[in-house]
């Protein structure tokens, strides 16, 4: 059964590099292009998406300050900072408790239906986290800016907490899949932000970590992965091909 799932991932891996290669031969340059800024997840979701997945995160970059992808880009920014905070005091549960409070009174006030269902979110990301890593003596430290570079495609890998737990370092996303997502897009993104971590950190593949807040469930990177590189490198020539085409 392992085997078979083996061979299906890596005969997935390889008809989306040859995809990509077919897509980047169609496609000429037309010379330098701005830097394109782009998340790990939103690249991850472009280099596995369809057709239409790749146009609308093509217009997605072309409009990068609307309002919608700043409020994606901080959605759970409230509860990073609370789970940082809990850590900072040694794992303090009064901070933590006089935290929660503020954030449901905010959720019972909200405007909109739309801010208080972000605000019950970040809720229950702490709540799932706590329950998950609550009692973990660890230091949460400043996260590192961290990017993996090709062509004009500059990658965001920057975690959303950067823990230490004796001399191991980790980096952890927080987020939701959705029951649509394909598996393979978390994988691929937890590459993209080892790959940018590695070139300055002393880190491991398995260190890299996606935590779904909905689902309670841990997602690690693999050294197994390294064939990824080249299907990470593909999909950045076919972003900057893509985005110079529509741009010109």
């Amino acid at each position: 059964m392992i085997q078979s799932c083996t061979a299906k991932r890596s005969e997935t891996l390889r008809a989306l590099r040859r995809g990509l290669k077919q897509d980047v031969d169609h496609i000429q340059s037309k010379g330098p292009l701005m830097e394109i800024k782009i998340s790990a997840k939103a690249f991850a979701e472009f280099v596995l998406g369809g057709a239409s997945k790749k146009a609308s995160t093509v217009k997605y970059l072309l409009k990068p300050q609307s309002t919608e992808a700043q409020i994606v880009m901080r959605y759970y920014s409230r509860a990073v900072q609370i789970i940082r905070g809990y850590h900072d005091a040694e794992n303090d549960h009064a901070f933590l408790r006089a935290e929660i409070r503020g954030l449901e009174k905010k959720a019972e006030t909200a405007e909109s239906n739309q801010a208080r269902t972000k605000l019950l979110n970040n809720l229950r990301t702490i709540e799932t986290y706590m329950e998950t890593y609550g009692d973990r003596k660890w230091k949460v430290i400043p996260c590192p800016r961290i990017y993996h570079s090709s062509n004009s495609v500059r990658i965001s890998a920057t975690p959303d907490l950067a823990i230490v737990e004796g001399k191991r370092l980790r980096l952890v996303k927080l987020g939701v899949r959705k029951a649509s997502e394909d598996p393979e897009v978390i994988r691929l993104m937890l590459r993209v932000m080892y790959q940018a971590a590695a070139e300055k950190l002393e880190i491991s593949p398995q260190d890299v970590v996606f935590f779904d807040v909905s689902k309670r469930e841990t997602v690690r990177g693999s050294s197994s992965d390294a064939a990824l590189a080249q299907t990470i490198e593909m999909g950045c020539e076919r972003l900057h091909q893509m985005v110079h085409s529509w741009a010109a």
